[in-house]
């Protein structure tokens, strides 16, 4: 049977590869023979005694190709349009996806580093999901400025924050997500200074890495690791500069095992003392730049690049989301509770005649069909994977009693909040549809998300008055038909936000002009142990269904909008309180 190929890269040049020839002595030496491997050394020129050294590692089972990525580029320059591409070269390691379309996955590797596993192991981790695997980098907690630039620059939380030298590549999901193009924009726009391409990858793919053990990225620092599979002799700590360098002991049993050992000793002793105190000053450079680079945090936000996560949503990063939880905490001092945190993309108003409200038409109906039973797919992919947590329902019956059409409103705090109800309402009243008043901007996002926007039975207002009016007749017969409406009557979204926020009378119009009843939800929330993609803790949800509140003939229109409004109001504070064992209360000014 033939053998599984492993494509490792590495970058270097002269000076390198004398560094990445120790690698490539540990690499073979602990590697499966149940694999072939495919080494490629990427450089833009290196002399041929540098390939003639590099060469003599080749044996069966280990094939090494010699990439010069400046031609690579003049090609890649073409297809991309990518101007400068010269500068391009100290960034080898993000143009792969498109440099080798026919690959889906490969390993990246720094030439500082030395093996002490088997290299099948770390390649064999299941990145299907992600962009890529990764390590997280051991020096970052140890040095103040850089934890602090990771996590106020580059808003990534500094636990997570991987180190790019040894890297599991995801090509196939690289390419789909048009990885390269984004980081061009990103270096056209933005110089990172600090880490550069690191940085860049961390930004990037935040959010969509598959975090590997940190034996696998071992660095000379801290406390030493029992049983390192992959030591990483990172920023000054290297064996072949530096004295009693953690670790050193490994380097130079595989110098000497490759017939290198005179050749770096040598090397080693022609360095100056200056010379290495000019590298442990690098340090300190390093550190004072972090701290330059933080001041400049409110940049770094202007100019980082929105990513787009599977469902075609904005994914923010850490500082960004700490932006939206503390306007929140200015709105509600100032008793501003309507008013949205979250700037909506732009949007184009919608016109009279382009919502099929009541998806009468044959392709409306069609696509309505496909995106209900493909949405499905990735909310329960999503509930799976753990980042949409639901402890349980409470209220069922509630729900079962009502046999008209009813309005359900909801507390908002997330995107994805209404899936408990969806699945409620899809399992216990089978003979109902769910639909859902949704903002304007919504209805064009872009991406897999915006197409459930617009056909997963969803009811977008809008500024035009002749659109609203179609709105409002769709909405007037679906509650006669029996449906249920789902209306978020706060009128606004805050992200992770418990408490209830004042009522809006729109939900409640709907209800007393078509003679139905309310349906009042509360989701409570609780921590959950994992993080989501922005650091916060992804919340577990309880769906409470109160009970259902009907409108009084003796009261006139508007007393019975008020009336509702009231109870529904009163039956969230119940709520709120008993669940969270605490009084509500609002830190607005005045009260």
């Amino acid at each position: 049977m033939k053998k599984k190929s492993i494509p490792i890269f590495f970058a270097t040049d002269d000076n390198y590869a004398r560094f990445l020839n120790v690698t490539l002595e540990s690499l073979i030496e602990n590697a499966s023979n149940d694999y072939n491997y495919d080494i490629y050394v990427m450089n833009n020129g290196l002399s041929m005694p540098s390939r003639r050294s590099i060469k003599r590692f080749e044996e069966e089972g280990f094939k090494i190709h010699f990439v010069n990525v400046d031609s690579k580029l003049q090609a890649l320059k073409l297809k991309l349009n990518i101007r400068d591409y010269y500068t391009m070269t100290t960034y080898y390691r993000l143009l792969l996806p498109e440099l080798y379309p026919n690959l889906k996955k490969v390993l990246y590797l720094d030439c500082d580093i030395v093996l002490k596993d088997d290299v099948s192991k770390l390649f064999n981790v299941d990145i299907s999901e992600h962009l890529v695997g990764a390590i997280r980098d051991q020096s970052v907690p140890l040095f103040k400025e850089f934890s602090e630039y990771v996590e106020l620059a580059l808003g990534i939380r500094r636990e997570d924050y991987f180190n790019a030298g040894v890297l599991l590549m995801n090509l196939k999901k690289m390419r789909k997500e048009r990885f390269l193009k984004r980081c061009m924009d990103l270096i056209t726009n933005f110089e990172f200074k600090v880490a550069q391409d690191q940085d860049i990858l961390n930004v990037i793919t935040n959010g969509k890495i598959k975090y590997i053990p940190g034996a696998w990225n071992t660095m000379p620092l801290g406390e030493r690791m029992e049983h390192p599979s992959l030591i990483h002799y990172n920023l000054i700590f290297k064996p072949w500069k530096q004295d009693d360098v953690m670790y050193e002991e490994f380097f130079w049993e595989y110098a000497k095992r490759g017939e290198l050992l005179d050749e770096l000793v040598a090397y080693k002793r022609e360095i100056s003392d200056e010379e290495k105190a000019r590298e442990r000053e690098g340090i300190e450079n390093v550190r004072k730049l972090c701290v330059h680079e933080t001041l400049k945090a409110d940049t770094y936000y202007k100019l980082l690049p929105t990513k787009m996560d599977e469902f075609g949503m904005p994914i923010k990063i850490t500082g960004y989301r700490q932006e939206v939880l503390n306007k929140i905490k200015e709105l509600e001092i100032e008793g501003k509770f309507d008013q949205d945190v979250e700037e909506d993309p732009p949007f184009v108003p919608l016109k009279p005649g382009v919502v099929d409200y009541e998806k009468k038409k044959l392709m409306s109906k069609l696509k309505a069909n496909w995106a209900n039973r493909y949405s499905w797919r990735f909310f329960n992919k999503l509930i799976k994977r753990g980042a949409i947590v639901i402890d349980g329902y409470e209220g069922l019956d509630y729900l079962k009693s009502v046999k008209t059409g009813a309005v359900i409103t909801a507390n908002h705090f997330n995107p994805f909040d209404s899936v408990p109800l969806h699945k409620v309402v899809k399992k216990n009243v089978k003979r109902k549809k769910l639909w859902k008043i949704i903002k304007e901007g919504n209805w064009s996002f872009p991406g897999l998300f915006g197409h459930f926007m617009r056909n997963c039975n969803t009811l977008p207002l809008a500024a035009n008055y002749d659109v609203m009016k179609e709105m409002m007749r769709a909405v007037d017969k679906l509650l006669k038909k029996g449906d249920f409406l789902l209306v978020y009557a706060e009128q606004s979204m805050w992200w992770n936000y418990r408490k209830p926020k004042p009522l809006k009378p729109g939900a409640f119009s709907f209800a007393v002009k078509n003679n139905v009843p309310v349906i009042p939800t509360f989701i409570t929330m609780r921590d959950t142990e994992k993080l989501d993609k922005d650091g916060l803790k992804i919340q577990a949800y309880t769906l409470h269904i109160l009970e259902p509140i009907y409108p009084d003939t003796s009261l006139s229109y508007k007393e019975n909008i008020k009336m509702m409004m009231d109870k529904n109001a009163a039956a969230w504070k119940e709520t709120y309180e008993e669940s969270y064992g605490i009084p509500l209360m609002y830190e607005t000014k005045g009260e």
